[in-house]
């Protein structure tokens, strides 16, 4: 996928739900995030050594979750702390979507998330005309937020370098061992 260009069926499909289903819209704007994310860890790590399955960030890996994406990014630098905080915000909002029947994005604790998330991209200041028509309302600024954050997240995995650091070799260097376990 190009890093300039943010398009997909992803795209068609959560702007269908800006009239559809609150929840759908919710799940959806998360998992498409949480795939960007994934991409953009994926970029920096070293690939998996076994062909087709990824036993760290794959299903069932020790990075599947969205919330451990987010840590172990931050921790690697890969995410700055406004990114974090608002793909955090975007997580608990997918989260209470899928666990919540009656879930809506005109709630107080939902509409405050998404007013978090307005507020630290600075959309209102920056670029007013992301929350016009057809992206109004919370739901609307939340999937207006979702695009950028998106788009943000692809030139991010499409400009992160694979990691270069080299481990150190433990039979080439056996005087360091000899220093930390010297001779009686």
């Amino acid at each position: 996928m190009d890093a300039q260009n943010v398009e997909g069926k992803w795209l068609t499909d959560l702007n269908a739900d800006l009239s559809g289903s609150d929840r759908s819209c919710a799940v959806l704007a998360g998992a498409v995030l949480d795939d960007r994310l994934c991409q953009v860890l994926a970029a920096y790590l070293l690939p998996s050594d076994r062909k087709g399955e990824d036993r760290l960030l794959g299903r069932g890996g020790a990075v599947e979750t969205f919330a451990a994406r987010i840590e172990l990014a931050r921790r690697l630098n890969l995410l700055s702390p406004p990114m974090t905080k608002l793909l955090g915000w975007v997580r608990e909002i997918r989260n209470d979507a899928a666990h919540n029947v009656d879930f809506s994005f005109e709630s107080d604790s939902i509409r405050n998330k998404v007013e978090n998330i307005v507020s630290t991209l600075a959309l209102r200041e920056k670029s007013p005309h992301f929350l016009t028509t057809p992206y109004i309302g919370a739901k609307g600024h939340f999937v207006a937020s979702t695009v950028l954050l998106v788009g943000f997240l692809q030139i991010e995995a499409a400009e992160t370098r694979r990691t270069s650091h080299q481990p150190m070799s433990v039979i080439e260097n056996f005087t360091i061992a000899a220093r930390v376990w010297p001779n009686e």
